[in-house]
């Protein structure tokens, strides 16, 4: 009896998932607890392995998102056939069509005329966007895409590539998610420099007894100031402005084929040791591949650091559905103008985007200033004065 492949839940936060590449061919005989097909959510990916030896079939092609729990293959003992999944019943009177077997992945549901239109014209069907029942491509589909290739303007010429990396995965749910972010809301960048030569005697001061980051300063001091400017902590909800209780805080980590962002829960109600032993299990959960969706969800601000790369300002992208993101440059000492006397002081720029949907200019202005307060006197950070 043909045993089912589904899409694993990787987290509470988890409700679909995507197929990113089947790890053995369709057909191919597998063991059990082998790994047959790497899956994806919220950036974190997942081998999935086979539940018993048998023969894969693929039920869903690479790209293909599924909701937790949906069927993406079976495996078959030898001779056995694909089983027919019987439809929904439809809401309108009347039965439900059965379902088609499973499409093998690399086969593109479409009509014998698409089929054969396709063949013709030398176009793969993958490119081809079905309108029919199930996302079919049809005819009309086709002359639609030939039309389209028409009109275009000739791509210019280009170079031979030395090597391609796939559009695929990580770097493809990066840069969907990032590209929704920015047609999806008003973005407006505010820089300013803060003097944090307070910030690296503190830091220093703490080095000497036990050893903790300036991110980690960085996340306490955000979350200080999150929560007496809370509209920054916010997300825009139909026609509500949401302001959250919680304040959980997404750090970007860099890894070599992105950006992943793992998630301080609570990050105000951490002492400053607390935060920075998470921020370390995080980091290394990250690089390791081992991080759970339920620990890069759930976000409601997030900071992104580039200091270390030398980088002084930059402009952020928002982390949807947050009202906020932090871009951190590098420390730097400077000449500058201190109680009327010019001195050598450690500066650092602060990058804020913000929505504008949500927070006017002022408010966002004032949550960079009193962040920039603290940075100066981390005593504040803390209540102290």
């Amino acid at each position: 009896m043909a045993v089912q492949v589904v899409m694993p839940k990787l987290g509470m936060a988890m409700t679909e998932g995507e197929v990113v590449r089947w790890l053995r061919e369709d057909g191919a005989r597998v063991a059990r607890d082998e790994p047959i097909v790497q899956v994806m959510s919220k950036k974190i990916t997942y081998e999935v392995k086979a539940p018993q030896e048998g023969i894969l079939r693929h039920a869903a092609p690479p790209k293909a998102k599924l909701a937790v729990g949906a069927v993406i293959g079976y495996i078959l003992a030898p001779g056995e056939e694909l089983p027919v999944i019987p439809a929904a019943p439809a809401a309108a009177p009347g039965p439900a069509p059965a379902e088609r077997p499973p499409t093998p992945a690399g086969e593109v549901l479409a009509t014998p005329m698409a089929k054969r239109l396709a063949r013709e014209h030398g176009i793969d069907l993958g490119e081809v966007r079905g309108t029919g029942p199930g996302g079919r491509v049809q005819e009309s589909d086709v002359l639609a895409y030939l039309e389209q290739r028409r009109m275009a303007p000739a791509a210019p010429e280009a170079p031979p590539a030395a090597r391609t990396v796939p559009f695929a995965g990580m770097r493809r749910a990066i840069a969907e998610r990032m590209t929704e972010s920015l047609q999806a809301m008003a973005q407006v960048t505010i820089t300013t420099e803060a003097d944090v030569t307070g910030l690296v005697e503190f830091v220093d001061r703490l080095k000497a007894q036990v050893d903790i980051s300036y991110t980690a300063v960085l996340v306490k001091a955000v979350a200080a100031a999150l929560r007496r400017h809370p509209v920054l902590n916010a997300t825009l909800v139909g026609d509500e402005i949401r302001l959250l209780d919680e304040i959980n805080i997404g750090v970007g980590v860099a890894l070599e084929d992105g950006l992943i962002v793992p998630v301080i829960r609570n990050a105000d109600r951490l002492t400053l040791g607390e935060i920075d032993r998470e921020l370390r299990r995080l980091a290394a959960a990250a690089r390791a591949g081992t991080l759970t969706v339920d620990e890069v969800t759930g976000s409601t601000f997030t900071i992104s650091n580039l200091g270390m790369y030398g980088i002084d300002a930059f402009t952020p992208i928002i982390n949807p559905p947050e009202a906020a993101i932090l871009g951190v440059g590098r420390i730097i000492e400077k000449p500058a103008v201190y109680r009327g006397q010019l001195a050598v002081r450690s500066l650092m720029t602060l990058s804020l985007t913000f929505d504008h949907r949500i927070v006017d200019g002022a408010p966002a202005a004032a949550f960079l200033q009193t962040l920039a307060g603290m940075l100066a006197q981390p005593a504040l950070i803390f209540g102290e004065v």
